[in-house]
């Protein structure tokens, strides 16, 4: 998946989804890693890519929480 369409993807999705995202990309990132390990893996830009993506993740989750606490203000 493109970043892009990645970033739409986060930005459509509900808090739940995000929750469920975050995790998947996590479990992907620790099988990277464990692949590394054992010398398996291939393509080591993954790694990379995977990081990125949990952090626009737990961006886009902080972003939310913090629009929320100003609206109570």
């Amino acid at each position: 998946m493109r970043q892009s369409e990645f970033r739409k993807k986060i930005k459509e999705a509900t808090d739940a989804e995000l929750e469920a995202m975050l995790k998947q990309e996590r479990e992907g990132l620790y099988k990277l890693r464990q692949q590394m390990a054992l010398k398996q893996l291939d393509n080591v830009h993954a790694i990379k890519t995977a990081r990125k993506n949990v952090a626009r993740i737990l961006t886009e989750m902080r972003l939310r929480r913090a629009a929320q606490g100003q609206g109570r203000g």
